[in-house]
């Protein structure tokens, strides 16, 4: 066989995949999900939940726990540590109970495992990375923008392409979305929902809500766990000495441009490629 470069893509085949992070899981949520949902998209909704019903600021209040299921049906939850600390300048001690027991009452109510985290205020260091990976965590999202659409080398790293208040969110929008797409291509955007009220500019995430809705055909609206686990399956693949077969071990389909083009290989299935 000769040269041969195998390239990741999305369920369906696709080469771009969208997905959202709001921090904080404060009452504006409740108009931001439906939001999402109408325009079918998927959001990582990282919550405290130590602070439920927590007064931050006038016109900033953390839900209660009682609204949880029904404000975030269809999204997923992810921690913000139990009572959003500086994790990385409250000692040990207290940075691991906050991530763990954060971690336990989330799971307590959703019944089933939180993969993903938001670092409070976007600090962290290695201790608390290490901190992440023991409590069972394999994602952890920072407030550094990349202004680019490339996959997370380290998840627990995980920079994302922007704000929604970047002024360059709808160019990137049209270059994700219209532009050419050499490998597969991310677009990561995050904010706070009570942002949209101080600022009273709800219009840009709708407008970007509605963009990507337009362009829905070609792009994989996802959660942040839900690529994670299609990133895992991806890198669980299985080649043969030759490079003539790939084996998928994994519960998910996985997708790969091939030289013969877009090939799924299903899970718990081989393929020759």
């Amino acid at each position: 066989m000769g040269m041969r470069f195998d390239t990741l893509l999305f369920p369906g085949g696709l080469s771009r995949a969208f997905t959202l992070s709001y921090d904080d899981g404060v009452t504006q949520d409740h108009r931001l999900a439906a939001l999402f949902r109408q325009y079918g998209l998927k959001c990582t909704f990282n919550l405290n939940s130590g602070m439920y019903g927590h007064k931050f600021s006038e016109g900033v209040i953390r839900m209660e726990e009682k609204e949880i299921d029904e404000c975030y049906a269809g999204q997923e939850l992810g921690g913000h540590a139990l009572y959003h600390s500086a994790l990385d300048s409250v000692g040990k001690p207290l940075m691991a109970y906050e991530i763990i027991e954060d971690k336990r009452r989330l799971e307590t109510h959703t019944q089933r495992p939180i993969l993903m985290f938001a670092y409070p205020f976007g600090t962290w260091n290695d201790d608390v990375v290490e901190q992440l990976k023991m409590a069972g965590y394999e994602g952890a999202r920072t407030v550094v923008s990349t202004g680019s659409f490339t996959l997370p080398k380290d998840p627990l790293r995980w920079d994302p392409t922007c704000h929604h208040n970047d002024p360059k969110l709808m160019e990137l929008a049209k270059q994700f979305a219209e532009g050419p797409a050499l490998g597969p291509m991310l677009f990561y955007v995050w904010g706070h929902a009570y942002e949209f009220d101080g600022m009273q500019n709800w219009n840009v995430i709708e407008e970007l809500c509605a963009y990507i809705a337009e362009h829905k055909e070609g792009i994989w609206r996802c959660t942040n766990g839900e690529l994670l686990r299609y990133m895992k399956a991806h890198n669980a693949l299985e080649y043969s000495a030759d490079g003539s077969m790939i084996a998928n071990p994994s519960a998910l389909d996985v997708w790969l441009r091939l030289e013969k083009g877009a090939t799924c290989i299903p899970a718990g299935g081989c393929v020759r490629a």
